[in-house]
């Protein structure tokens, strides 16, 4: 299956294995965690997860998805360790993230881990991961995970467990996570002979310090693990890493994304603590397709133990394509903002007779700073479609009907063929199927007949739209997108 769940590994190797080889080969089954992106950081990734991967990660991270996603991942272990000196490792993984609104995210992952020799001493694992995410309020996610792991080939052993997490995004540049892998430590039945095994449970926490510029992005993040193991009795062990993620350009159609990590302290291995010191390193490459995202990743990480080797690694390889390939931390522009604060006007003091008059030049006052308003208020409208087509005279009736007061004077309405994730008025006008604009307050129903600017008409597809607003004062407002299918 991968470093997965490969704690199966762990235990066909125990068998297979004598002597020196034995903790070498107890390193193919600790490692549960994978993912391109995520080993390029180390399990500090928890704060973010915001993909199909990410749910091995942190069950909650999906939640911040807002759209479909699909990974695949050829991950190459390194074959430092493993008892038969001709193994041909492998790993692979899929992943689907699949978004509802107002219901939350559903992520399914699978892969496998095992070996291309034969024979081979490498027990074949499989893993199953079916997560659910959901936002809590406007700052926080929940997620839970349901996993099954199994044999294919030798033992054929078998285990289901759960993972849960949190994640805590304010209105501010830091973030919080807190995850915990393997809850319930079950165990992986039938045993083998005098063996009985179970899987680790660990405990995640992991904070992020998120720096977001005009088209860059950056973040630095810290985490510590608690993992419980062992069989004769219960070892507990930490973990400690670090790690930082940039990305450049963001708010163009290439985007260029680096990371980098560092993971130490003790780890479990044969009911013994063991020094555990690992590397991590990776880079993202990212084209904005219209609205959907194609997103390449390289991850990295050395071999955590002693070798005689001069650089034993794990390499991984993934792409994703669907919504948000380039991550949005740190940016929401959805929160109610209060405009008059920073209108209203403080009535003139009458000066007093014993007042001293203060030669302001000389001694100037020191101004507050005053708040930038977001870029959009939300503006609340009731959004739907119908198509009232007849004899191939397209028809199109949007509806907006105001569910609150909201003085705007100009409004547009835009069409496009995926959702936009970062809003710009360039990106906007690049990507829009159509738009339409008009002055004072949106219509509760416009008309449209369906022609695009070069004369032809709107094919049958899968649609959104959206509708941008702006008030005398320049504020300007976003609705909620909708999603409509002409047929």
């Amino acid at each position: 299956m991968s470093k997965k769940i490969t704690i199966l590994v762990l235990l066909t190797i125990l068998i297979y294995s004598a002597g020196p080889y034995q903790q070498k080969l107890c390193y193919a089954g600790i490692d549960n965690l994978i993912g391109a992106r995520g080993e390029g950081i180390g399990f500090s990734h928890i704060v973010f997860a915001d993909e199909p991967y990410g749910a091995l990660y942190n069950p909650a991270g999906p939640a911040f998805v807002r759209d479909w996603q699909v990974q695949f991942q050829y991950y190459h272990p390194t074959k430092y360790g493993l008892a038969g000196i001709d193994e041909s490792p492998y790993d692979g993984l899929v992943g689907f993230n699949y978004y509802k609104e107002n219901f939350g995210n559903i992520v399914l992952n699978t892969h496998q881990f095992g070996s291309t020799s034969n024979p081979t001493t490498v027990t074949t694992t499989n893993n199953i991961n079916l997560s659910y995410a959901r936002m809590l309020n406007n700052d926080i996610a929940g997620g839970i995970g349901f996993k099954y792991i199994f044999e294919t080939n030798q033992s054929e052993r078998s285990s289901f467990d759960l993972d849960v997490g949190f994640s805590y995004r304010p209105q501010v540049n830091f973030a919080l996570a807190a995850a915990a892998e393997n809850l319930l430590r079950s165990k992986l039945t039938p045993d083998l002979p005098s063996t009985t095994e179970h899987l680790p449970r660990k405990i995640r926490f992991a904070g992020a310090y998120l720096i977001p510029m005009t088209d860059n992005l950056g973040s630095i993040l810290a985490g510590w693990q608690l993992e419980q193991a062992g069989e004769a009795s219960t070892i507990n062990t930490s973990l400690f890493n670090f790690g930082t993620e940039w990305w450049i350009a963001t708010n163009y159609t290439i985007s260029f994304g680096i990371r980098g990590g560092y993971t130490f302290g003790k780890t479990t291995i044969a009911d013994n603590k063991t020094d555990f010191n690992r590397w991590h390193a990776g880079m993202s490459l990212n084209f904005n397709l219209k609205g959907r995202d194609l997103r390449f990743d390289y991850g990295f990480r050395s071999y955590p133990f002693e070798s005689s080797e001069t650089l034993p690694s794990d390499n991984f390889l993934s792409v994703t394509y669907g919504w948000g390939g380039v991550p949005d931390y740190g940016r929401k522009t959805d929160k109610i903002y209060d405009l008059t604060k920073f209108t209203k006007r403080q009535p003139p003091q009458e000066k007093k007779p014993e007042q001293t008059i203060v030669d302001k030049t000389r001694y100037p006052e020191k101004q507050k700073p005053v708040p930038k308003p977001p870029a959009f208020l939300k503006l609340d409208v009731e959004m739907n479609v119908t198509d009232i087509s007849i004899s191939g005279n397209r028809r199109i009736v949007f509806y907006t009907r105001p569910q609150k007061l909201i003085r705007i004077t100009s409004w547009k309405l835009y069409i496009f063929t995926a959702k936009i994730k970062r809003w710009t008025d360039k990106i906007a006008d690049e990507y829009a199927v159509h738009m339409i604009e008009g002055k004072g307050i949106p219509p509760i129903n416009k008309v449209w007949n369906g022609v695009l600017k070069d004369g032809t008409t709107l094919p049958p597809g899968k649609y959104y739209f959206v509708i941008i607003g702006e008030d005398k004062y320049g504020q300007r407002y976003m609705s909620d997108w909708c999603k409509f299918v002409l047929k």
